[in-house]
Formats: C-alpha cells, structure tokens, sequence
C-alpha cells in the first residue's frame, strides 16, 4: 500500500538525490559518506528537543564542510542531507506507525520535497528557519498537518507565567497545573515554503492531525503556538483571519500575551498595507501572542469537528 502512495515521486526523488549528491561531489569525493553521517546524528533525537536543535556532531560536521570547501558546497551538502532523509524516512518504520491521516499529509510533503534542486540551495543553512523546517519534514522530526508542521517535543517557557502581569500569574499557572506542566507539547509552525492549506479548513485539519498523533506521543500535554496572529485586536483589523484564535478559542485554547517586539510588527506588517499603515499611524501596536490548547480540550472539539 505504501509503495502505491510513493511510487509517483520515488524515481523523481532518486534523480534529484543523485544530482543533488553530484553537485557535492565536484567539492566532497566523498559526500555520500558524509552526508550519511550527518543524517545519523539525527537518529535519536531528545525526548524535549525542538527541531531548531542541532546535534553537536551534525553540527561539527557541517563545519567541517564549511571550513574545507566553503558555502557552496554547505550548501550543496545540506540539499542532499533532505533529500537523502526522505529517502531513509521512506525506507524507516515510523512513517508506517504514523495515522493514516498524518501519513498522507506527509507523503504529499515528500513529494513536494522531491523537487527541490539548485533553486532551493539558498535555503541551506544549518539554522535557517526554511532549512530546519523542510529537513525536520524529511526526517520526521516534524509531522505534515496540512496548513502548519507539527513539533512532537516542544515546550513552553516558564516565563509565559508573568508575561501577563501579576494578575494574570495565577491563572495561567493554574491552566499549566491542569494541562500537566510546560513540556511535552505539540508545537504547530508555518512553513513558508508551503502554504496552499493555509486556511480555516487547512488549520481545522492540522488540529485533528495533532489529535490523532496523541497516540503516538501519549505524553504530549496538547498543542502551542505563538504568532501576532493569535492578538485579540487582528479580529478587528483582519477579520478574514479571526478564525486563527477563535475556533482554538472556541474549543477550549487560551491566548496569552507575551511581548511587544520587533519580530511581531516584521510578521504583522510584512504583507498588509492596512496593518502597515495603522502601524505607522500610530493605530496599531503589533504583540506577539502564545495560544495554549490542552490535550483534552482539543481531544473534545475533535470529537465534535471530525472529518474522516
């Protein structure tokens, strides 16, 4: 069955490993070797490991690469690196453990993954935001839930207790004690890379795939998430993208405050010119903003929202 659902990208995803792997070859003789030893540091990956966490072997060895032959050949050699963990995800066991519904979101992944050559090669660095997302999805460190990649080993500071204030300490504290604690939890991202689901139903479905995936991580706490997106005020401004806290909200999430930041007012105004200009004015302060759905909560809106 498995080998029905990939055989529409295997041959493209070999032809791309072996272009990808002799590109290397012109800086690294021995780039499959090497490559096959940066990928085997990945192999058992901490129980509270973010997927930005980076092996210290895999990292000495992508120095090594770095001060041999320089950045072109890093970046020739991160390219083979996804491509050649899709093919040992293919070949692995987990990804047949994983539901069916996240399989198939991860399988569409690998098969977008699958044509990447020379023109993703300015994505390749070691601690890229688009480069840890597109590896972690071919090594399943991240699981494909339609809109959003899903972290299985997250976790959530405890600073998140008095960025509130005083008086929001205590409740929050109280729905971490009933959630079970700050770690493990699911954390959901955006990848920029692929955002054709990026909507209501696309987010409804990353929910359930993070409702289905409890199975598999039975410790998990439930799911987090941190954007602007999730501040009260976006209703107002951007009512098309309210749905992004209120369904959560709805089903039993709490969105907390953090901070006023730069990276916030970057990512709130990097594709609005109402949100820009009422930056500007004065009118709009952008925030970042955590949401907190715990396990049973969701587990319930799932229930009351399936979608077989």
């Amino acid at each position: 069955m498995l080998a029905q659902q990939t055989s529409s990208f295997e041959s493209r995803l070999s032809d791309q490993l072996q272009r990808a792997l002799a590109l290397c070859a012109v800086h690294l003789p021995d780039a499959a070797e090497r490559v096959r030893a940066f990928l085997a540091q990945f192999a058992d990956p901490p129980p509270y490991g973010s997927f930005k966490a980076i092996p210290p072997g895999a990292r000495a060895l992508y120095d090594q690469v770095l001060e041999e032959r320089g950045e072109q050949a890093g970046a020739c050699f991160l390219l083979a690196a996804v491509l050649m963990g899709v093919r040992a995800s293919l070949d692995g066991e987990l990804l047949g453990r994983l539901p069916p519904r996240v399989r198939a979101h991860q399988l569409r992944q690998f098969a977008r993954i699958a044509n990447h050559d020379e023109a993703f090669l300015p994505y390749c660095r070691l601690d890229g935001d688009v480069f840890l997302k597109e590896f972690g999805l071919a090594t399943l460190r991240l699981y494909a839930g339609a809109s959003s990649v899903i972290d299985p080993r997250a976790g959530m500071g405890r600073s998140i207790l008095w960025q509130g204030g005083l008086l929001q300490l205590p409740g929050r504290a109280l729905l971490f004690a009933r959630a079970g604690g700050f770690k493990p939890w699911f954390a959901i991202h955006v990848n920029r890379l692929y955002q054709d689901e990026f909507n209501e139903e696309g987010r409804n479905e990353c929910y359930r795939c993070c409702v289905d995936l409890y199975a598999l991580h039975p410790d998990a706490l439930g799911m987090i998430a941190g954007s602007w997106f999730y501040d009260p005020v976006v209703e107002i401004i951007s009512p098309h993208l309210a749905y992004l806290r209120m369904v959560p909200e709805e089903g039993g999430a709490r969105a907390l405050f953090v901070a006023h930041d730069e990276q916030a007012v970057k990512n709130a105004t990097a594709t609005s010119e109402k949100r820009r200009a009422l930056h500007a004015a004065g009118q709009y302060r952008p925030a970042s903003w955590a949401l907190v759905w715990p396990k049973r909560a969701q587990v319930d809106w799932a229930r009351r929202h399936s979608k077989d």
